[in-house]
């Protein structure tokens, strides 16, 4: 049987290479915890980032998000993929999962049960660059800026995208560029946005 071994030590000081890259900007870390941690443990892992400083997390499934709720896990979390089903919502708006918009009928479903919860959800709106999963694409100017609005019942925080094939250097810097051009559009509507975009072979600061 083969076993992975990972070193907390180690763990800590990669993740202090990251927080040293950092400094004295305002960036901060959304450590992305999908795939149970990365086959870490989703809660231990999670526990472990936590203990060091980490307060923002990111998961890919909803049941992550709840799980992580139910175990006390009480930092930011943000759902980075959508859902349609109206009951995952509900649950997700009172466990206070931030949620991620890529359409807008997904903004306007977050929106009614958000507004019949009396409940203010926070939420990202994600931009298609080229992985073509799912989101806004980047020329979508009209649909985009109406995404990003903040609304009676959501507060749209953040705008994201995701790096298709991150060892391809010129694909990754042109999906890159594409949303970095949409920033200054996107501030002039809503400044209180916060921009991020990575990729486990990846790492670059806006």
């Amino acid at each position: 049987m083969r076993v992975l071994e990972i070193k907390k030590e180690d763990l800590k000081y990669n993740l202090n290479l990251i927080k040293d890259k950092l400094s004295g900007s305002n960036t901060g870390i959304i450590a992305v915890v999908k795939g149970n941690g990365m086959g870490l443990d989703l809660i231990e892992y999670s526990k472990f980032l936590i203990d060091q400083g980490i307060n923002f997390l990111g998961v890919s499934t909803p049941e992550d998000a709840i799980t992580l709720r139910k175990n006390d896990i009480n930092v930011d979390i943000l759902l980075m993929s959508e859902t349609g089903d109206s009951e995952e919502l509900e649950e997700l708006i009172k466990n206070d999962i931030i949620l991620t918009i890529g359409n807008l009928k997904e903004k306007e479903k977050i929106e009614n049960i958000s507004k019949e919860l009396k409940k203010v959800v926070k939420a990202h709106v994600k931009i298609d660059t080229g992985f073509a999963r799912f989101g806004f694409l980047y020329n979508d100017f009209e649909n985009i800026f109406k995404a990003v609005k903040t609304t009676e019942n959501i507060q749209i925080e953040g705008c994201f995208t995701h790096f298709s094939k991150p060892i391809d250097e010129k694909w990754t810097r042109l999906q890159f560029d594409r949303f970095k051009n949409l920033i200054p559009k996107i501030k002039e509507i809503n400044d209180n946005i916060k921009f991020h975009c990575c990729s486990s072979t990846r790492f670059l600061v806006i």
